[in-house]
């Protein structure tokens, strides 16, 4: 952390029971020092992104479908 100029070193406080969590002892954050595990996280919140992404997708086309389905059902009628 750096304060007008002066570099604050925040401790790193080892969380009870984790090997590679630590707390930053300045901001309360919980820090992961495995990277190989970082890197999974990562990885599985932009697949997460584009599940969802997709799912909206379907989602809208879906709509779109029933839409068209509508129209012509009221112009068989």
């Amino acid at each position: 952390m750096i304060i007008r100029g002066v570099t604050i070193m925040a401790k790193k406080i080892p969380v009870e029971g984790k090997t590679n969590l630590y707390r930053d002892s300045n901001s309360g954050a919980i820090i992961n020092t495995n990277k190989s595990n970082a890197q999974i996280a990562k990885e599985h919140a932009r697949k997460v992104a584009q599940d969802q992404k997709r799912l909206d997708n379907v989602e809208y086309e879906l709509g779109e479908i029933k839409s068209l389905l509508k129209t012509l059902i009221k112009k068989k009628k």
